[in-house]
């Protein structure tokens, strides 16, 4: 029973913060971070130099993609330093054993609500881009996102099996 309750109570904070520790005997403690996924078309990232060649895109489709980017970032870097906030303040609720059940929920709402904030972010600066392309242009791209899907579901149950590349 007491087993069954540590491992809740770590997938609990494991969903929460995205960060666990697991003592042993020692009392010295091991950290596991899971980490986000990367976004598609991240800047920087090789695989957004072939989807521009593939979408074809003019220099002036290039320079207004930068542009919404660039009117996105700030908000973006705020909201995900707003999260890292909270997940501090929601590791430290829960190190404090006086911590009471509706503060954890609380901190737990105020997480979720950031980071929708920050998908609703995301959301609207992929509208904003896809008002940009022609329709070939969104067609590619809905092609490539969908084969993209496609290749994140098989590497997932890849290495769900423990299979390596």
């Amino acid at each position: 029973m007491f087993k069954k309750q540590v491992l809740m109570a770590s997938a609990v904070a494991l969903s929460l913060t995205g960060e666990m520790a697991i003592a042993d005997s020692t009392t010295k403690a091991t950290h596991f971070t899971v980490a986000p996924a990367p976004v598609l078309m991240s800047q920087g990232d090789e695989r957004e130099a072939d989807l521009v060649d593939r979408l074809d895109l003019s220099t002036a489709q290039r320079q207004q993609i930068q542009g919404i980017r660039a009117n996105y970032r700030s908000q973006m870097g705020a909201k995900r330093a707003a999260i890292q906030q909270a997940k501090n303040t929601m590791r430290t609720l829960m190190r404090n054993s006086t911590t009471t059940r509706n503060q954890l929920e609380a901190q737990h709402r105020t997480i979720t609500n950031l980071r929708q904030d920050l998908a609703d972010l995301h959301f609207r600066q992929m509208l904003d881009i896809r008002e940009v392309l022609t329709l070939a242009q969104r067609a590619e791209l809905a092609q490539h996102m969908a084969q993209k899907r496609q290749g994140d579901r098989f590497q997932r149950w890849r290495s769900w099996f423990g299979w390596r590349q």
